[in-house]
């Protein structure tokens, strides 16, 4: 099932009835949001919720250990949160195993980089029902200028149209190098109530 980054946001109640995420595409700071907008809904359900981080390649390794981390019970809760990162085609066996069964206190989250229409993991989850697939693209200048605008205020620190074109630009339409960015400039500013836009240029190493 495809679903928009939007719509995650708009009510994320909607996306927990899935067990299965697949978060792909170049925006590595969306998907790191999404992620983690999911995990807080998660935990909400389940403060002990058992939570673990993989990697393909691990998984290739060991694929026993993989079976064993997902289906072997817990002292603590009676649910999971896999995460598992730079996921390829090379894992479709593995994720297809798991969905069959469908664990109900499992959930995994899947992060992929680029995936193209041929691919055997987006086709699973973007036919398959109990799967939610996300793409991420790169984002809009409009929604970093709001992502900028939002930091700013929460701060209140005064930011000029000339500095939030300096910081778009800088993005290369990435939320995550974007908020690396504000970030800078909020511990720079900590003490100060307004700040130049040579200042800003110079934080940003623009």
């Amino acid at each position: 099932m495809i679903i928009k980054s939007f719509e995650i946001k708009k009510n994320i109640k909607n996306i927990l009835k899935y067990n299965f995420f697949l978060l792909y595409g170049e925006n590595e700071g969306l998907k790191k949001d999404i992620k983690e907008e999911i995990k807080v809904a998660l935990k909400k359900k389940d403060d002990g919720m058992e939570y673990n981080t993989l990697y393909e390649d691990e998984i290739l390794n060991n694929e026993e250990n993989f079976y064993e981390s997902i289906y072997s019970g817990s002292l603590f809760s009676n649910e999971k949160i896999i995460i598992i990162n730079n996921c390829t085609d090379k894992l479709i066996k593995q994720i297809e195993n798991i969905k069959e069964k469908y664990p109900e206190n499992l959930y995994i989250i899947i992060l992929s980089d680029v995936l193209d229409k041929k691919s055997k993991l987006r086709n699973l989850f973007e036919k398959e029902n109990k799967c939610a697939c996300m793409p991420c693209y790169l984002d809009s200048n409009r929604d970093l200028e709001n992502i900028i605008i939002k930091n700013f205020k929460e701060q209140k620190i005064p930011i000029s149209k000339e500095a939030i074109n300096l910081l778009t630009e800088k993005s290369n339409n990435d939320r995550g190098n974007l908020l690396n960015e504000i970030e800078k400039i909020k511990n720079y500013s900590f003490n100060k109530k307004q700040l130049n836009i040579e200042e800003i240029k110079s934080l940003i190493n623009f």
